[in-house]
Order: C-alpha cells, then structure tokens, then sequence
C-alpha cells in the first residue's frame, strides 16, 4: 500500500509543479485519495518549488510552528476559496535534494491517516516523530573506514536485492549483530579494506566466526580503492542499492542505524571508491579460526588477525558466488 501512496502522491506534486504558484505566501494543492472526517489530505508545492503534505484540521485543533534545525518546517496554514475557510497542518521539505525521502515520509503519513482517519493529526506527528531524524545531520560524520566498512556492506547487499527485492530484511549489521547478514540459517560477515598489498582481516570476538546454530557462515573480503575521478560515492551506492529494493523506508532507517543519513551525502562527495577485489570464503571446519570451544572460559574481549593472502582458505569464484548466493536466497523466499 505504501508503494501505491508514494506513486500517488509524487503524481500529485508533479503535476503541481508543472503549473506553479501565483506569490511567495501561495501553494497550489490537489486533494489526495486519503479523506477524513474534516477533509481530504492535500499535496501542495509552493513558490519555491517545495513540496508540503496538507493534513486538515478541526476547529479546536492548533499546530506549534517547528523548524527544528532540520530540513522540515512544520506550521499551520489557513486555506480560502470562495466561502470556504480551512485550516491544515502544513509539512513541507526545504530541501530539494530530500524529495525522494520526503515522499517516503509523506506516505507513511497518509497509511496512518488511513487506518485511523479521525485521528489525523495524531498519525502526523507519529510518523513525523519516526522521521525526523532522517533529515537532520549526523553528530559527526563518518571516517573513511567507516564509509569502507559500509560501502562493502552494501556491495554484498546488492548481490542479495539481485536475487530477491526484499533482502534488506537480511542486513542485520547496523544492528548491532554477531554477523553482517542473516538470512535463515546462514550468516555472512563481510570486511572490507583500503590497504593496497596485504590481505589481513581483523577478527573481533572468538564467535564473530562462528556459524550460527545449525547454520553456515560465509566470510567476504573486499579490497576497495579511492579514485577520485571515477570511483563511486557512497550516495550513489546508496541511489543504486534504493533502487533495488523494494523497501525504502526499511533501507533509509538501517543506513541511519549505520551513521548515514540522507541529509549528509554531500559531506562525503570527493570520497570515491572502486572494488578491487572481492572474496567469498566458506567458513567450514578448516578455515583457520580460533575454536571459541578451546578457548579458557576467564578470557574475554579476544581479537586477532586473520591472513588471507595464501592458497587456503579457497576461495570461492564470481559464478560461484552468484550461485551461493542464489541458493541463500532462494531457501529463504
């Protein structure tokens, strides 16, 4: 349903923004197919081009002005035509380059109003309150290998959308989990580096290679290198990775969760990576690890480097790796 709304309303504001505005205090609106008991909900684009969510309002209901320090401005705008007067609690995004992630917002709003119609000014504010943080800065931006270590996520994570659309379910890293990927019973745990000869990984825990319970483990290495003038920015992995799946709103809150927000992609534009290498091992019995089995119970917070530059472990092959992964996928439609 979500989709559909976010079609419908994007439609909307096309069409609005083709015809324009008449002054700078002025919006044009279309009424959407989500009504309530005070009106219908309404698209509206002002002078400027901005495009603005209209939720109408009952008679005892007010709307605190909110600018916030982010790219949303929330106020209440009084509507006349002819003999009519309404009120509405206006939501508009300022910043341009945020549509797409405005339209996700503004499509949750209208699936609230939806379900509870005489409610509607509740359903704003809880699905505003979900979003907001998506259109302000982080605290601190990412270091470069930091944006490494989520560029080789998303790498691995394209390779997942490009068997099955919803695989965004599958990426469990910005959580927080023991692997970067958990898809049934199969995990995989991706590590991504910048150094130009070696090939080390550094191993964080005696379980981080450890499959699950009655599950497989794949562990992919990936060697990325910045090249300014041809390389790809993470917004655009980011743009490739939104295309691929079928859910944005799940996406945008993982990428968040990772320290990226959509407001910050300009912070990180001269940074550019290509892949260089990619390597899918299987974690099996003789892969060279640290038995957490043999390990003494009394010690903790044990990390170690794992060198993969030799002949073992094998690795598994591009066709190879579209396999497994089309197998992974597929057990778990």
């Amino acid at each position: 349903m979500t989709e559909s709304l976010r079609k419908v309303v994007d439609d909307h504001w096309t069409r609005l923004e083709e015809e324009g505005t008449s002054g700078p205090d002025h919006v044009r609106t279309s009424e959407l197919p989500v009504t309530t008991p005070s009106g219908a909900v309404l698209a509206a684009v002002d002078h400027m081009g901005n495009r603005h969510v209209l939720v109408p309002l009952t008679a005892n209901q007010h709307v605190r002005i909110d600018r916030g320090g982010t790219a949303l401005a929330v106020r209440e705008r009084p509507l006349e035509n002819g003999d009519t007067y309404e009120r509405y609690a206006d939501l508009g995004c300022l910043r341009r380059d945020l549509d797409e992630v405005f339209t996700g917002l503004v499509s949750d709003v209208l699936a609230a109003v939806e379900i509870a119609p005489e409610r509607p000014l509740k359903a704003f504010y809880t699905v505003l309150n979900r979003w907001r943080d998506l259109f302000r800065h982080a605290p601190a931006p990412l270091g470069v290998g930091q944006l490494a270590g989520l560029f080789g996520e998303l790498i691995v994570l394209n390779e997942l959308l490009a068997e099955q659309s919803t695989a965004v379910d599958f990426w469990t890293g910005p959580s927080g989990s023991r692997h970067d990927f958990a898809v049934g019973s199969h995990s995989i745990e991706v590590k991504t580096s910048t150094a130009d000869r070696n090939r080390t990984v550094r191993i964080h825990g005696i379980n981080q290679l450890q499959p699950p319970a009655h599950g497989s483990l794949d562990l992919v290495w990936i060697r990325l290198e910045r090249v300014p003038e041809r390389g790809m920015t993470l917004a655009e992995l980011v743009g490739k990775t939104r295309q691929a799946s079928d859910d944005d709103t799940g996406l945008l809150f993982k990428l968040a969760e990772a320290g990226y927000l959509p407001a910050d992609a300009g912070r990180y534009h001269d940074i550019r990576f290509e892949i260089r290498e990619q390597r899918w091992y299987e974690v099996h019995e003789e892969f060279p690890r640290i038995d957490p089995h043999v390990v003494p119970p009394d010690v903790a917070d044990l990390e170690y480097t794992l060198d993969l530059s030799g002949q073992r472990p094998a690795v598994v092959d591009l066709d190879g790796i579209r396999g497994r992964v089309h197998r992974i996928t597929e057990e778990n439609a």
